[in-house]
């Protein structure tokens, strides 16, 4: 699927790291996206090893409104781009309005400094591990790591899957479901999955491509959030659901002595029986 009329922002700053910066430009350009080159004031910034790249626009200049996503590259040049109010703000607003937000490498700073991590699953560079946990993220050491709009990596190895997953995020805001009002159902109903029903989906997305988030082979209540996976398994599943008004919904999941209540609308009880999980029954009230 082309990108034509998408229209990205890839921040840059001095001492940015470069196939960071230029893969996700190169391949971004390739799917017939708008790409803008933007940072602090302007002019032309040199990578870590020398090479330049010129800003199309000043931070300050660009409006949320007029983007569908945002790409930190790493380096040292999130160090000096998270120092940026108008850096700042324009993370912030764009992950507000759910529009894809990816870092890679030291870029997981600017999102730390935006004050966007908290509650989320990322992934970084081990060397500021710590840093994106303080900021109250959960870190795993994976290639790539989605957790609803935002896309993280670790370093320039991961850029491959770090980029199918950008790209599969903002295929996904162009599909014709996007125009389509989602409304949880007048009926709302409660099911109960057991921890092997979990163990079960992970398991089963643990074979999708395009999931690279899920690696291991027992579910991890710390490293794999049960709302995440039941989620995206539910919609991973569903037959048509992705064309149709009456969209996925979960309103909650609770932990309970031996395994989850959620509760959401009809869709999901429906989508979750047709996929034959295991260990799903209605939750008795």
């Amino acid at each position: 699927m082309s990108l034509k009329g998408r229209r990205i922002a890839i921040l840059a700053e001095r001492q940015y790291e470069d196939l960071e910066l230029w893969y996700p430009r190169l391949r971004l350009q390739e799917e017939h996206a708008e790409v803008v080159v933007a940072g602090p004031g302007g002019g032309t910034f040199l990578s870590k090893h020398g090479y330049p790249v010129e800003a199309d626009v000043d931070i300050s200049n660009l409006s949320a409104d007029v983007l569908h996503g945002i790409i930190v590259p790493g380096g040292w040049a999130p160090d000096y781009l998270r120092r940026s109010a108008a850096v700042l703000s324009l993370v912030s607003v764009l992950n507000q309005q759910n529009a894809l937000v990816a870092s890679i490498c030291h870029g997981g700073w600017v999102l730390a400094s935006a004050g966007i991590l908290a509650g989320r699953t990322v992934t970084s560079v081990e060397a500021i591990r710590d840093d994106l946990r303080n900021a109250g993220a959960k870190w795993q050491d994976e290639p790539v790591v989605i957790d609803h709009n935002l896309v993280t990596s670790r370093k320039p190895a991961d850029l491959p899957f770090f980029m199918q997953a950008v790209i599969a995020r903002l295929e996904e805001e162009t599909h014709p479901r996007r125009n389509v009002r989602s409304e949880v159902d007048g009926e709302l109903v409660s099911v109960y999955l057991t921890t092997e029903a979990l163990q079960y989906m992970v398991d089963i997305l643990n074979r999708l491509p395009s999931m690279k988030s899920y690696r291991g082979t027992e579910f991890d209540p710390d490293t794999h959030d049960a709302l995440t996976v039941i989620r995206d398994f539910a919609s991973g599943s569903d037959p048509k659901g992705s064309l149709e008004a009456e969209s996925i919904v979960i309103l909650d999941v609770v932990l309970q002595e031996n395994g989850y209540a959620v509760r959401g609308n009809t869709r999901l009880r429906k989508v979750l029986e047709y996929a034959e999980v295991p260990g799903l029954t209605r939750n008795p009230q």
